[in-house]
């Protein structure tokens, strides 16, 4: 049996940094408040509801990318929710979105074993547009990127409307105003591991420090390149649907790590044990295809599609 997608095992204790990709990379989710605050609404609801350890996300011109921890291994829970929400809410709120899927393909994830790994991917995040060549200073980019809300402890209150009693108020005759709908999703940052000890204000600071070390070394790099950074009135003028310049863009069957780590004692348990549990899986699929239906498949995995039994 072969596999399009590499298999998604979940665990209690690893970071996940999780990365969603619009068809055709196309900008959707740029210049649009309404959107973003959106966004940000079911981002909290489905972080509260899944009990989702969420420590860093950005939504970028054809992307968002998020730093979590899932406790409860519900990760595929929260994504087909949070994406499916952010489809319709595309499809509500931006004028020239036609319709059809919004993402090309499920979910990119990768591991993130360690503590220093999830500090890694929290900067990174924060410096996506940096990175990118898109601002200079990550306050220069218009999209949202979580970093000032996490390192200050801010909850972020976004207000929602409960369309559904709306629509529903409106249908029985009532006199209705939208005012009377409005609800609120709150949404806060868990504090990166170790960190525990330092006050706010030392926390910020800190971060605030780590920071800049990692853009200037982003810095120096273009500047080797002589690269120009677009200015932020020209990011504003960046029309919903247009295609980037550049882009990082994988195929269906590119190489994917499964792990993101510094550290090679780190990365290669994490692959031992993923590659026990995906050996052991491809070891069950073979025996219930062959017509063994009670075989037990590893923990959290689950049996293929496509196969009946028929019980005589």
């Amino acid at each position: 049996m072969s596999q399009s997608q590499p298999l998604r095992i979940e665990h209690p204790d690893f970071g996940s940094f999780g990365t969603v990709r619009t068809v055709n990379s196309q900008l959707w989710f740029v210049n649009n408040e309404a959107l973003e605050d959106r966004m940000l609404g079911w981002l909290g609801r489905y972080g509260q509801k899944y009990e989702v350890e969420l420590y860093a996300f950005a939504i970028m011109g054809n992307h968002h990318q998020e730093v979590m921890k899932f406790p409860k291994c519900n990760r595929a829970l929260f994504y087909r929710d949070f994406n499916a929400r952010t489809a319709e809410a595309v499809r509500k709120l931006v004028p020239g979105f036609k319709g059809g899927p919004l993402v090309e393909r499920r979910y990119s994830e990768q591991a993130l074993p360690l503590d220093e790994d999830l500090e890694d991917r929290f900067f990174y995040c924060a410096l996506q547009a940096v990175d990118a060549g898109l601002a200079e200073k990550i306050s220069d980019y218009p999209g949202y990127n979580s970093f000032d809300d996490a390192i200050s402890g801010r909850v972020r209150k976004i207000r929602q409307v409960d369309w559904a009693a709306y629509n529903t108020a409106k249908r029985k005759g009532r006199r209705t105003r939208i005012s009377d709908f409005y609800f609120y999703e709150e949404l806060k940052y868990k504090r990166l591991p170790g960190y525990e000890h330092l006050s706010q204000k030392e926390y910020r600071k800190l971060m605030l420090k780590k920071l800049e070390e990692r853009r200037q070394v982003i810095l120096e790099r273009w500047a080797k390149e002589g690269h120009i950074f677009p200015t932020p009135e020209q990011l504003r003028k960046t029309k919903p649907g247009s295609f980037p310049k550049h882009t990082k863009k994988s195929e269906r069957y590119s190489y994917r790590p499964l792990v993101l780590s510094r550290c090679p004692e780190a990365k290669k348990a994490y692959l031992e044990w993923y590659f026990s549990i995906y050996h052991a899986y491809k070891e069950a699929c073979r025996r219930y295809r062959a017509g063994d239906f009670g075989v037990e498949f590893p923990p959290r995995t689950y049996r293929p599609p496509g196969v009946v039994a028929v019980i005589q």
